[in-house]
């Protein structure tokens, strides 16, 4: 059996791996005893940990495993008796004022895998100071457990509600009024997760006409990846098209990530959907702030933020970076590639189902009678450009060697696009003088290499990522 040291490594957002094979009962107590442990070096006499999971095969049973593990190290737990999104269990440990929150979720991953994921007292992804804490602890302590059920654990179990106070919150935080401003046809994609019907729900008594599809529990996703990417998401489209939606709205498997489609069942990309939250906010609310956006987001955010004279940042893949700029209040919206998206105000978290829902008074306080008009309005303010991304599994051993042959020696053009730039703060991306731009970094979560390119057209962008793939 491996060193539990060598294989339990905590990536962009928690530690994931395949179910009963690195992914067992054994390796998550061991992972939760090491969080249990950073806990108690930081408190002695903890407040508590809020604890749930996602519609992923055995996510119950996990859980019980880290119930069990901070009952054992005397640190006062809350269970959640249904599967919930992950920002609920964010939401709960900041508003409850608790050491923080355990998800068992491998959240977009395929369905073979899953995972842990720790939040902060603040409601956030664990920064990587944290998760380093967790991984030298790895091992170091025995696994103490103590049963639910015992008489030693009464004093230990705390009542409070998950679900309610979350979508009351976010009830809150959207503005009906201006949501009942136009009357769309909307279809919205839970992606067999626990996006459930939440939506649906919010929205109910609305001018809107809203559909769900994949709603229901299916721990194999019906043979998909639950990420809102568009191979993932032809029932999307087709259902889009079918009821002649003007928006679709789509939330990974632990609905903490979101993307959409317009009224012509064409994807689109989150930076674009940050951008018209952006543009809303400032114009329909007053807020300010800078935009935060990872390596691989779109070239319109850096358009965007100049127009409206706003500071922008750009970071590693990871919501983990974009955080402290949520906490501090400095960032408007930031926003990742892969789905992820923070809106100033809200908890510092990614957030699909607030997120599609502020999407949609977006849409509807910039005045659109359809997502594709919005999307014709970016073309046309901050110019035409095609996003492209694709996967290929690698064995990981084969990074460093990588990412030293590119750099070393790197091209000096790509298609006829002069390169202009390159950054290496995440993986290698190469930028062009048109702004088209192409991408290669490797997964913090899963064997693979991504390759993302932005270019003028989507023959362009693929080509791109076709010549990223022959560096490889």
């Amino acid at each position: 059996m491996k060193n539990p040291k060598e294989i339990i490594k905590f990536g962009t957002d928690g530690w994931r791996g395949v179910i009963a094979d690195t992914f067992t009962f054994e390796n998550v107590g061991i992972v939760c005893q090491a969080i249990a442990d950073v806990i108690k070096e930081k408190n002695p006499s903890p407040k508590g940990i809020a604890i749930a999971y996602d519609n992923r095969f055995q996510g119950d049973e996990f859980a019980k495993i880290a119930v069990e593990i901070m009952l054992g190290n005397n640190i006062p737990i809350r269970l959640s008796n249904i599967p919930l999104p992950t920002q609920a269990v964010s939401f709960a440990a900041k508003h409850n004022n608790l050491d923080g929150g355990i998800m068992i979720t491998a959240s977009h991953n395929p369905p073979e895998y899953n995972g842990v994921k720790f939040k902060t007292p603040e409601g956030a992804s664990a920064d990587p100071t944290t998760t380093a804490l967790f991984e030298k602890r790895i091992g170091e302590s025995p696994v103490k457990k103590l049963k639910i059920d015992s008489p030693e654990a009464e004093n230990l179990i705390l009542d409070f509600p998950f679900e309610e106070p979350y979508l009351d919150w976010v009830k809150d935080f959207i503005n009906y009024d201006v949501i009942n401003k136009k009357s769309y046809n909307i279809i919205v994609d839970s992606m067999y997760g626990v996006g459930k019907k939440y939506i649906e729900q919010i929205l109910e008594g609305t001018n809107h006409n809203v559909t769900t599809i994949r709603s229901e529990r299916n721990p194999g996703f019906n043979g998909i990846s639950p990420e809102p990417v568009p191979k993932n998401m032809q029932a999307t489209f087709n259902t889009a098209k079918k009821y002649n939606a003007d928006v679709a709205f789509v939330t990974d498997g632990d609905a903490d990530r979101l993307a959409a489609a317009d009224n012509r069942a064409d994807y689109i990309i989150t930076p674009k959907i940050a951008t018209l939250i952006a543009m809303h906010l400032i114009k329909n609310r007053g807020w300010t702030g800078s935009i935060i956006k990872t390596v691989s987001c779109s070239v319109i955010l850096n358009r965007f933020a100049k127009k409206f004279n706003l500071k922008l940042v750009e970071e590693p893949v990871g919501f983990k970076y974009i955080v402290p700029y949520l906490l501090s209040g400095e960032a408007l919206v930031g926003t990742e590639e892969s789905g992820g998206l923070g809106i100033q105000n809200h908890i510092p978290e990614r957030d699909g189902i607030l997120g599609s829902l502020m999407f949609l008074e977006a849409l509807t306080g910039l005045g659109f009678n359809n997502a594709g008009e919005a999307m014709d309005f970016i073309d046309k303010e901050f110019g035409k450009m095609r996003y492209h991304r694709i996967d290929k599994h690698i064995d990981p051993a084969k990074k460093d060697a990588f990412i030293s042959k590119v750099t070393s020696n790197p091209p000096s053009e790509i298609l006829g696009k002069k390169i202009v730039n390159v950054k290496t703060i995440d993986g290698v991306k190469f930028e062009c003088d048109d702004d088209s731009w192409l991408l290669m970094r490797f997964s913090g979560t899963e064997p693979v290499v991504r390759f993302y390119a932005e270019a003028p057209t989507m023959e362009e962008a693929i080509a791109m990522t076709e010549k990223g793939e022959e560096m490889l």
